[in-house]
């Protein structure tokens, strides 16, 4: 563990080390806000980025749990609150067996739908039915390896109580024919907060249901109301006399349209992000954020065009600015003592069901 700890700082900005032991001797106040801060760059993160990718495909993918301590360290370790910073301390050596077990089940399980026709069945209920256990143990693993400082968090919920989860989601969902879908993501939301801590300091998730449908079908139906209002303007001119032929004003409606649509997942994500962290509480200190919807939705969408413009390349710089975003728009108003954070005991979990989520692409982000 010594070696993971001395490791973990070599991905964090060395230009910060000096300012982070200036600010160790920072007082603060209870009651007061704090903002978190990254202080990580894209240009650090690109060579970061690039050895990992080379370095995957020169070892056949051997190198891939390297690349991701490496990621996750750097993210970690250049976020900072107060005076302290995160950090990840999860070994490459333990994610690479969890990742070769995982290869294997993986391998058994795509040879025998070759060779069966019903396996193709079988194997698909059976990672259904696993979905609940993979999230959980992935979540305990990435928790029991992250810290704050000198407190590590820690995931508490039982593989009962995220099964229980999963079926209501699964029948919110299909019972009312996805329309309810945004209280699956509240249930979801719900389960992994609540069972979150940092030593022995709480999460708890304050928002009902109503709030992930506002947020979530608010987009849509500005989407509605904008095709409805660029229909009226474009007909509008069009009955002016205008030099526009019908196939330019369907160009145009078509043009409005597309841009449109392409915003209502990213203004999604913006809103869920917003709405759950201002209804978080970490015990009594509440999570605030002034994160503005309309930016981060034009955040995720000019990172996707950079990205393909850029064949890939561009990937740290999107990933860099999204991250930054969304920590620097977080405050948390603190009301306990950090200095007062106890280690909870908890059990030193496999990195199996980590890489069983990496392979079927399950993402368990909060």
């Amino acid at each position: 563990m010594q070696n993971s700890e001395h490791v973990s700082h070599l991905n964090v900005s060395p230009s910060y080390e000096i300012e982070s032991r200036t600010e160790a001797t920072t007082p603060f106040e209870l009651g007061r806000q704090y903002k978190f801060r990254f202080k990580g760059t894209a240009s650090e993160y690109f060579g970061i980025w690039i050895v990992n990718i080379l370095l995957t495909i020169i070892t056949l993918g051997l190198y891939a749990p390297w690349a991701k301590v490496r990621r996750l360290r750097y993210f970690y370790g250049n976020t900072w609150f107060i005076q302290r910073r995160f950090d990840f301390t999860g070994l490459p050596t333990k994610i690479l067996v969890g990742r070769l077990i995982a290869l294997a089940i993986y391998g058994a399980f795509t040879l025998a739908m070759k060779y069966s026709a019903s396996m193709v069945l079988v194997g698909f209920v059976l990672i259904f039915l696993a979905i609940p256990w993979l999230i959980r143990s992935t979540i305990r693993f990435r928790a029991r390896n992250s810290k704050f400082g000198n407190s590590r968090f820690y995931f508490s919920g039982s593989n009962k109580s995220a099964y229980w989860c999963f079926l209501k989601c699964f029948l919110v969902t299909f019972l009312t024919m996805g329309l309810f879908f945004p209280v699956a993501v509240w249930l979801y939301k719900r389960e992994c907060l609540n069972q979150l801590y940092v030593g022995q300091l709480k999460f708890y998730l304050n928002a009902e249901w109503p709030t992930y449908m506002r947020a979530m079908y608010m987009p849509i139906l500005l989407f509605v109301a904008g095709m409805a209002v660029l229909g009226f303007v474009l007909g509008l001119v069009s009955s002016m006399n205008s030099t526009l032929n019908s196939a330019q004003y369907i160009s145009l409606f078509l043009i409005g349209y597309v841009v449109a649509y392409l915003f209502i997942w990213p203004l999604m994500l913006a809103r869920i992000f917003i709405c759950s962290w201002n209804s978080t509480t970490l015990n009594r200190s509440q999570f605030i954020t002034d994160c503005n919807q309309w930016r981060y939705a034009w955040i995720i969408l000019t990172n996707w065009f950079a990205k393909i413009i850029s064949l890939g390349l561009l990937t740290p710089w999107a990933a860099i600015r999204l991250y930054k975003y969304q920590v620097e728009s977080l405050k948390l108003l603190l009301v306990d003592d950090p200095d007062h954070l106890i280690n909870q005991l908890q059990q030193d979990h496999n990195a199996i069901a980590e890489e069983l989520s990496d392979l079927f692409d399950l993402d368990i982000s909060l």
